[in-house]
């Protein structure tokens, strides 16, 4: 009796899980664009053409939070040069573990063919951000 009844909650842990895990990866890799002025998803922004900044986040990690409008600012001054795309680590583990995200936030450079250039791991002021873009020929 006693091996049924943990044989019974072992599988209902396993169906928990089953629905949690499938619920976390409701955005299918695009991004998790909704709350981000400016912002394409980012197998779109690879694909466009244009050099694409892509910000690994959460949207409740504070040094996250002190990124959005800097990055929000640098796209709507130089949106049609420039794409941004924010990729909210808590609902894309696919892309965070496709590019390799350990730390948040990142902010991964890929040139106009979709190939990464260079990362930063962390806050950068906006001028940072645009001496960067600069330096990498974006700008």
């Amino acid at each position: 009796m006693m091996k049924k009844r943990v044989n019974l909650m072992l599988l209902l842990c396993l169906a928990v899980s089953l629905v949690l895990s499938v619920g976390c990866s409701r955005s299918g890799g695009t991004g998790d664009n909704s709350a981000w002025v400016g912002a394409t998803p980012l197998n779109e922004a690879l694909a466009n053409g244009k050099p694409t900044v892509a910000e690994f986040g959460a949207a409740t990690c504070v040094p996250c939070k002190a990124m959005k409008p800097i990055l929000e600012e640098v796209v709507a001054e130089y949106g049609d040069r420039i794409n941004l795309s924010f990729i909210d680590v808590r609902y894309n583990s696919n892309l965070t573990t496709k590019y390799k995200v350990s730390l948040i936030p990142t902010q991964v450079f890929f040139d106009s063919t979709g190939q990464e250039v260079t990362r930063h791991v962390g806050y950068w002021s906006k001028e940072d951000v645009l001496a960067h873009l600069e330096e990498l020929g974006f700008l």
